[in-house]
């Protein structure tokens, strides 16, 4: 039987030089597991919803009245049951000679070293803020207690902690991380990236290129373009808006496509290293439904930044948020089984890593409607993907991963503090309603955790919004099909966290790092 070895991080922590300056905090005790490599899948799918956390999980569900009971949270057909886990996401932050965390943008050639943020359910606990805890006075720096989708986008694709902005590079920008992608395609596999919001925005970027940091888009795009990936799809599209509507003059933005001299040569006949170009509807629906597939394909939407999130001025509707969506643009869904039917071209199988990217930006602006709208569009797309699966191929030969990067918003249940200013919600979507409504500790009493309640499928549930960032908050994982069995050989324990999220979800608590998901899918794609 073919294994592979792995070492898993387990409690005791001891600081230790290496390198140099390089400072990183590593447990001191060390347990080695084998992973059983010989049940290779032929296709590895990695589904993520950015930013969303169980409470935000849940709070969409209740919406669906779905809670543990989605397509990928139960047993399917063949008898093929699902895992559960929860996922803990750190990054490194930059530190000072004296081990003093140095803020977000540091150069990193000024930094001593970088030190891991660490995720320990024996602290987590003790106070709310401690997911969040540099937010607040006295050290007040956004991004030093949790990570951003670079850091976290690069863990989970290429298995490596680095600090936030990076993508697939380490710490002192000095160092490139092989990728998933790269290492599938090496072994004969096809590989794509799909995402709801810019194709070149963090985590669909932390599928092949590598960067000092998340916001050099134009070379991003370039190197993504440049690379052997046959699918490369998501929003972005210059000459096109958030609702559809056309850019022209100096409001044209080519950047997160490569520059215009990139975006031209896609749109040549000749094409650009050998893509086809589509952006209408219509082509899109096409590669779902099989017809006209072209070998290599560069699909953007016709919208600006996102699919559908930040649409604006269009009629009233039967959605969420009461405002219809975009008729021009595909659904994830349609995205995703487009993808899936190009990459299935190649007898050896794929990788693809499939995003719902705009969870997160809605989770940032505390907006639950628009929040629910896209996990409910990447629900659905997690159920086309597991009925392509079962149409096309099998549980045998496939492994469907679903998780997030990180939590963002910090959401809770209604009840879990008392503003002392302001309501458990904003009363509406002004900058100074938002801000009221959030958790500060200097002013609310927090009261208990609470998790998200359930208020009845159609209707939002009972929250609060903790903050305008990201968390240090578990997120869940689950994942079908043949591997999915070795997350068991890196987890560890919540109970606290079991106890407030594992009712719905069937889950006792049981979570891995995020480089786990990288270890899981490398097994699974080596020859």
């Amino acid at each position: 039987m073919a294994r592979s070895l792995f070492t898993v991080l387990t409690a005791g922590v001891a600081s230790i030089a290496l390198t140099g300056c390089l400072i990183v905090d590593v447990p001191a005790d060390r347990i080695s597991v084998e992973v059983n490599t010989n049940v290779q899948p032929k296709h590895v799918i990695l589904m993520v919803s950015d930013g969303i956390g169980f409470n935000g999980w849940l709070a969409a569900d209740y919406y669906q009245g779905l809670a543990g009971e989605q397509s990928y949270q139960v047993t399917r057909p063949d008898g093929t049951e699902p895992v559960v886990y929860g996922l803990a996401h750190t990054a490194l932050n930059l530190v000072d000679q004296d081990g003093n965390v140095l803020p977000l943008g540091t150069d990193p050639a000024t930094a001593a070293g970088a030190v891991e943020q660490l995720y320990d359910p024996s602290t987590r606990w003790a106070r709310f803020e401690n997911a969040m805890l540099n937010d607040f006075a006295p050290v007040e720096q956004r991004y030093t207690s949790y990570t951003d989708s670079a850091a976290a986008g690069t863990a989970l694709l290429s298995g490596r902690k680095t600090a936030v902005g990076r993508v697939n590079m380490d710490w002192s920008a000095s160092e490139e991380f092989a990728t998933i992608a790269e290492i599938a395609m090496e072994e004969g596999l096809s590989a794509g990236a799909v995402s709801s919001v810019m194709v070149s925005h963090a985590t669909p970027a932390a599928v092949i290129a590598h960067n000092v940091s998340r916001n050099n888009y134009v070379e991003i795009f370039n190197e993504m373009v440049a690379s052997d990936l046959d699918v490369i799809m998501g929003a972005g599209h210059p000459l096109y808006g958030n609702s559809g509507d056309a850019v022209t003059g100096e409001d044209i933005d080519y950047r997160y496509l490569g520059g215009e001299e990139t975006f031209a040569a896609m749109q040549d006949a000749s094409g650009l290293n050998g893509f086809d170009f589509i952006d209408a509807r219509v082509d899109f629906e096409a590669l779902a439904e099989g017809r006209d597939i072209p070998e290599r394909v560069v699909g953007i939407a016709r919208s600006g930044s996102t699919l559908q999130a930040n649409r604006q001025g269009l009629d009233q509707d039967d959605t969420a948020s009461g405002m219809a969506f975009n008729a021009d643009v595909p659904d994830l869904a349609t995205m995703s089984v487009g993808a899936l039917n190009v990459l299935a071209q190649n007898d050896d199988g794929f990788f693809v890593m499939i995003e719902g990217g705009a969870v997160d930006w809605m989770g940032h602006g505390n907006n639950m409607e628009r929040f629910i709208e896209e996990q409910i569009d990447f629900n659905a797309a997690v159920d086309a993907v597991i009925e392509w699966v079962e149409t096309h191929s099998s549980w045998d030969e496939t492994l469907l991963i679903i998780t997030s990067d990180h939590e963002c918003g910090g959401i809770w249940g209604e009840g879990t503090w008392t503003n002392s200013v302001g309501g458990p919600v904003a009363t509406d979507r002004s900058r100074e309603a938002l801000s009221a409504a959030r958790f500060d500790p200097a002013e609310d009493t927090f009261n208990a955790f609470i998790a998200v309640q359930d208020r009845g499928a159609g209707t939002l549930p009972g929250y609060q919004w903790a903050s305008p960032n990201h968390t240090n908050d578990l997120v869940p994982l689950w994942a079908l099909g043949a591997g999915s069995d070795q997350f068991a050989a890196f987890s560890r324990t919540d109970l606290k966290a079991a106890e407030l999220w594992g009712e719905p979800y069937d889950w006792n608590g049981r979570y891995v790092d995020n480089t786990v998901v990288f270890q899981v899918m490398d097994a699974a794609v080596r020859d």
